[in-house]
């Protein structure tokens, strides 16, 4: 279980650094830069395979029907919401390679169709269902907790890894260097809703973290998600003139 959270981590930390590197845009394997080939193939089944060993983790546990929701439930709408990831993650690939080799010119349609596609559709089906996912996973863990509390040698990781996906997270999600209004926002407030229902959950229910490792790992992500993506809008907001902060503010409160 610490070990697929930690993978899952680094997994995300290695996708946003490799996303940074043109030099695997510029190695190309069948017309396609290897950092596709990296994002729609090893990436998607190295955090397909973490997945499958956390839920066995999880249902391989006693079970203390806490919520009314089975475990089948649970797995059926992670599958579908798995699968349209997936999906996403095609469409995204697709645009992008397409976007290579197609015409730079905005004014074709060929060029506005696969922005489309390539643009918010892509990355709003990946995300979204990217936290809906991981949302999932504490709501299974609910009627599995451990049966003896999580020690500190494991919780300290169990942490570190979710601030560090979170982090990797808001700089793939986000465009940081400023709030644009686009699938900005609307990802934003979902991952503080997600947030919010965790923590009321535990709360209502009395739930101990000790005994709830992903519960932990997922809260430390989205907590790490709002955060430091707050963090960096208020640090643009006080780089901007007066003029431009109107701006910046009419857009966070824009709908």
């Amino acid at each position: 279980m610490v070990a697929s959270i930690i993978i899952i981590a680094v997994i995300g930390l290695i996708g946003v650094l490799l996303h940074r590197r043109t030099r695997l845009e510029e190695k190309v394997f069948k017309n396609i830069p290897l950092s596709e080939w990296l994002t729609v193939l090893i990436f998607p089944l190295a955090f397909y395979i973490c997945w499958v060993i956390m839920v066995r983790n999880i249902i391989n546990r006693p079970v203390v029907p806490l919520i009314p929701l089975d475990d089948f439930d649970i797995l059926a709408i992670t599958i579908v919401f798995m699968v349209y990831a997936f999906v996403g993650n095609a469409i995204h690939f697709t645009g992008k390679i397409l976007w290579r080799y197609l015409s730079r010119d905005p004014q074709t349609i060929a060029y506005k169709i696969n922005e489309m596609f390539h643009g918010k559709l892509s990355h709003y089906i990946i995300y979204f269902d990217g936290l809906i996912i991981f949302f999932l996973l504490p709501i299974l863990e609910i009627n599995h907790p451990l049966i003896a509390p999580l020690p500190l040698k494991y919780i300290v990781p169990i942490i570190l890894a979710g601030i560090i996906l979170g982090v990797s997270s808001t700089k793939a999600i986000f465009y940081t260097n400023e709030w644009f209004g686009g699938y900005n926002k609307p990802l934003f407030f979902i991952s503080l809703i997600l947030l919010s229902l965790l923590v009321s959950l535990s709360k209502a229910m009395a739930l101990e973290y000790e005994y709830y490792p992903m519960k932990l790992f997922v809260t430390a992500v989205f907590a790490s998600i709002s955060t430091s993506f707050i963090v960096r809008q208020m640090l643009i907001y006080t780089r901007l003139n007066k003029k431009a902060k109107l701006r910046f503010l009419a857009k966070i409160l824009s709908a």
